[in-house]
């Protein structure tokens, strides 16, 4: 009879202790994970660091953007293209899209609109790696850049355009891009 006791005292023992582990946890709710990426077929992948990104072209003074065609310092980014196999392919080219500031300066992006305190006679022009303006049309190419196997790495600039005498306040524009293979 004893051995019959200790064995329920030992059992109960056991599930009290399973029974007051299970008490401590608590579930609460989480959030969303999103997965975003894309499959090509293409002889280079882009770089999920080049898909969104934001250059810092920083704090500039409207005195230096007092006469239409003035600039601010450029900024260098990349877009960086991995997996490249050249195969069949030699050259990518990046194609830039984005709403021009005015007819007059098709090559300058226009600024987001900001309810207030947006600045004002001044856009984003984006440069190549020769130092070229970009057009903004979303078909014409920048320079040519040959690659080479694995990761590569193609360099361009941003910088503030004057298109008139610029005034003071949020300076934001965006582009959109597609790689252009050959």
């Amino acid at each position: 009879m004893k051995i019959k006791g200790s064995a329920i005292f030992m059992l109960s023992a056991l599930s009290l202790g399973s029974t007051l582990a299970h008490a401590a946890v608590t579930t609460a709710s989480g959030g969303t994970v999103h997965f975003k990426g894309e499959v090509v077929n293409a002889a280079c992948a882009v770089d999920a660091g080049s898909i969104e990104q934001t250059v810092q072209l920083g704090q500039v003074r409207s005195a230096s953007l007092a006469a239409s065609g003035q600039t601010s310092s450029a900024v260098g980014f990349n877009i960086q293209l991995n997996d490249c196999d050249i195969t069949t392919i030699k050259t990518a080219a990046i194609a830039f899209s984005g709403t021009a500031v005015d007819s007059a300066n098709p090559n300058v992006l226009g600024l987001q609109s900001s309810a207030a305190g947006g600045a004002t006679n001044v856009g984003v022009q984006i440069l190549d790696n020769t130092g070229s303006p970009v057009v903004l049309d979303g078909t014409t190419a920048s320079a040519k850049y040959t690659l080479s196997e694995g990761t590569n790495i193609i360099p361009f600039q941003a910088r503030y355009y004057a298109t008139g005498v610029a005034t003071a306040g949020i300076a934001n524009a965006d582009a959109t891009f597609k790689v252009q293979y050959e």
